[in-house]
């Protein structure tokens, strides 16, 4: 009769420390919004939680490049137009330059816009990102794209390098375009094919005749012209890709909050339930408690 009578008062010892560990766990999922606090609340829904927050993190990842990327082509295109503009201005006076009516005078204010010009182009091919990085020199971003070498002609200092950077599974998009590929290398390029023009209409010794500066300007414009097609078509792949992955990850979290978040309404419920059931157990242990039988018990 006595281990049945400790028996008893222990398991509804227990039934009482259950009870506080079931209102306490209810407790916790109010006051922080999740219902799995640990593993071992629901093992299943903690693996499907973990998975869940991998995709977001992969997710808002790939957003981010998209952002450094859409800002990177953004500065490429915003100078490519300047590059344009200052290459539309050579152009026309190219086809100026034609005219066989020209003064020496006419000729000189000619050159002295191409030195203007000239000035601007450097200028633009050699631009510098945010963080000081040369856009148009490849991999070698701390050395300015084009500089003037010992003869006084321009020379391409950077590499061929492109910039990929992950903005889906299994899908990147070059962020970052080489000026080679775009205003020449080697004695072949913009500044040169500008300078080119200059020169001769200052009737600088052995410099290009009219008709071939005139076509190397014209070849470089055409060139811009396609990178700017070329950086257009990105710009649209990243707003399409952005706005998937927005879309992946809002779907994400609506399905991660399933499993993770607290229902409040259920939980209040079963805290009153909890409250209740601990509020009876409490008073029946304290009942047995007052048995003169339990006096007697070591």
């Amino acid at each position: 009769m006595r281990l049945s009578t400790q028996q008893f008062f222990l398991q509804n010892l227990d039934t009482v420390s259950r009870g506080n560990a079931e209102l306490f766990k209810v407790q916790q999922q109010l006051a922080s919004g999740k219902k799995v606090q640990q593993p071992s609340d629901d093992p299943l829904a903690m693996t499907q939680i973990h998975k869940f927050d991998r995709v977001i993190a992969r997710t808002e990842q790939f957003s981010r490049n998209i952002d450094v990327s859409e800002r990177r082509l953004n500065l490429e295109e915003s100078t490519l137009a300047q590059v344009s503009d200052s290459l539309l201005r050579g152009k026309d006076i190219a086809v100026q330059a034609g005219n066989g009516s020209l003064s020496d005078n006419d000729r000189s204010i000619m050159a002295e816009e191409l030195d203007q010009l000239l000035g601007q182009l450097t200028g633009l091919v050699n631009t510098q990102d945010a963080q000081g990085e040369y856009l148009f020199s490849g991999y070698r971003g701390g050395t300015p794209s084009y500089a003037r070498n010992a003869a006084g002609r321009y020379e391409f200092q950077g590499d061929s390098g492109q910039r990929f950077l992950e903005i889906g599974e299994n899908t990147t998009i070059a962020a970052t375009d080489s000026g080679a590929a775009i205003f020449g290398s080697g004695e072949a390029n913009v500044l040169n094919a500008v300078q080119d023009l200059r020169d001769h209409l200052t009737g600088v010794p052995a410099s290009p005749t009219l008709s071939e500066a005139q076509a190397s300007i014209e070849n470089h414009f055409e060139e811009v012209v396609i990178q700017r097609a070329r950086i257009g078509s990105r710009l649209r792949v990243l707003e399409d890709q952005g706005n998937a992955l927005a879309d992946l990850k809002l779907y994400t979290q609506q399905t991660l909050s399933k499993f993770e978040d607290t229902d409040y309404y259920e939980a209040t419920s079963q805290l009153l339930l909890q409250q209740n059931a601990l509020q009876a157990a409490y008073s029946s242990f304290g009942k047995i408690q007052q048995l003169s039988l339990f006096n007697v018990i070591g």
